[in-house]
């Protein structure tokens, strides 16, 4: 067809002088349709080609979500997994942090509680507070490892300490969805606040109910499964098992599994602009020789006038049965035994206009039991003196958080410890927080809280806290 209509017109070329002006009419006819299937053909083959890339940039992107976490929806409510790129240059990132705080007592510790290094109230005047230093990167298509460092100061000099590092498993893995395998050392899964960094809080410092029962954060050494289940809301279960080197175990030895955690979270979007999710959560393991920040360095400080004042573990009884130092003798000794843990937490967020980033009201809280049967030991000089407890103590803490603005949040938090079981002591600690904070952007803000902590019947702390979080480099973003 083509060849036919091609000698027609070199036909009509070759005759075109000879010729008359309307043979000249027909032949441009021709032409035009010639120029009309020509177009059709690129037209055609423009549109296979753009098929052809459409399938290829399909097939990449499938290839590159096999090589990312796990992420069962973008609903706020859902934890969402960071998506991290395959390049051979890992992510580096670091957070900055420095308070100044004003304490009006000079007395930080909390009566009857055992307080470890990190659950102290921290340093007065300046100081650095905690500077953390993250790495992350995939491995390959089944692995990623992520690593944190954090240079802490605590007012006695600056520690450095290795918070993270972990290996979790990839969807390449060939795990069922949303099933994960977490293996190192991490802040596992335990309450609400336990998983998050302390520079994602909403608070200067975190709640009794933490530093007491958690020493800030539970980070022990070990390894966790996790597994969103395909349901209709949120629903995810998990556990793990860990060496028993931390808060609130200590005293491991060799290759022994001294502790275990499980847990189960479910969640859900209430029309467009809330959401919420509650859990449970278990943690257990045995204790030896678990003491506080200070459990070595009372053997003075406790000491009792009368030199005969220790012939007799009860010798200061008074008439209700009850060693008068008793409250001190919880705070500064060492327990061996068992420690059982529960936790319920709850969350709620809500978006009044339906955008997060305009308006958002946070309510938060977490209620905390532990459970320990075991030994508290005290040793002053060369008298050891031993309280054998079979019971518990309990402590919960409750949040309100309001982003009135892009850039200005104000928030309250109330929370309350319950002293151990059968110990005689009559105070139950409490503290009230208010805090107000701007962030200039997403990568920095600054905060200004007030505390009034009343820890003891005739022990009552105001603190006043400045505090800067300034983000720098590559952070993934937190969990819901």
């Amino acid at each position: 067809m083509n060849i036919l209509r091609f000698a027609v017109i070199t036909a009509f070329f070759a005759v075109l002088p000879f010729s008359h002006i309307p043979a000249f009419a027909a032949s441009d006819q021709d032409v035009e349709a010639l120029k009309k299937e020509i177009q059709e053909m690129k037209s055609e083959y423009e549109n296979r080609i753009l098929k052809m890339e459409e399938k290829l940039a399909e097939m990449e992107t499938e290839a590159s979500q096999a090589k990312t976490t796990y992420s069962k929806s973008k609903d706020s409510v859902y934890p969402s997994r960071a998506i991290y790129n395959r390049n051979l240059n890992p992510s580096i990132g670091a957070i900055l942090g420095g308070r100044f705080a004003a304490f009006s007592s000079d007395e930080g510790e909390i009566p009857g509680f055992v307080l470890g290094h990190e659950g102290e109230r921290g340093a007065e005047g300046i100081s650095l507070g905690e500077t953390e230093l993250n790495l992350s990167t995939s491995v390959d298509h089944k692995f990623y490892g992520h690593i944190t460092t954090a240079l802490a100061d605590h007012g006695d000099g600056v520690e450095i300490e290795l918070e993270e590092a972990y290996v979790e498993t990839l969807p390449g893995f060939g795990l069922p969805t949303g099933a994960t395998i977490r293996m190192g050392r991490a802040f596992w899964t335990l309450g609400y606040m336990n998983e998050h960094h302390a520079h994602a809080d909403d608070f200067a410092d975190r709640p009794l109910p933490y530093r007491v029962f958690l020493d800030k954060a539970f980070n022990d050494t070990g390894a966790q499964i996790s597994y969103v289940l395909p349901t209709d809301f949120y629903v995810e279960a998990g556990g793990g098992i860990f060496r028993g080197d931390d808060f609130p175990f200590a005293g491991a030895e060799g290759s022994d599994i001294n502790s275990f955690s499980a847990f189960l979270r479910v969640g859900g979007d209430i029309g467009g602009n809330s959401s919420w999710r509650i859990g449970g959560y278990l943690l257990d393991g045995e204790a030896s020789g678990r003491g506080g920040g200070h459990g070595h360095a009372h053997e003075d400080e406790h000491a009792h006038e009368d030199e005969h004042a220790h012939e007799d573990e009860h010798a200061h009884e008074d008439e209700h049965g009850h060693e008068e130092n008793l409250e001190e003798f919880f705070a500064a000794s060492m327990f061996t035994g068992n420690t059982r843990l529960y936790a319920i937490d709850f969350r709620y967020t809500w978006a009044p206009t339906g955008n997060s980033r305009q308006k958002e009201v946070l309510l938060q809280g977490e209620y905390f039991w532990r459970d320990e049967e075991g030994v508290y030991t005290l040793a002053e000089g060369d008298e050891v003196h031993e309280e054998h407890l079979d019971g518990g103590s309990h402590g919960w803490y409750a949040q309100g958080v309001f982003k009135f603005s892009p850039k200005w949040r104000i928030g309250t938090r109330y929370s309350q410890l319950y002293s151990p079981e059968d110990s005689g002591i009559d105070h139950d600690p409490y503290a009230v927080a208010v805090m107000g904070d701007w962030s200039n952007s997403e990568f920095s803000r600054i905060r200004l809280q007030y505390n009034y902590e009343k820890l003891g019947e005739d022990l009552s702390d105001n603190q006043f806290l400045l505090q800067y979080i300034m983000s720098i480099g590559a952070h993934a973003a937190h969990k819901y």
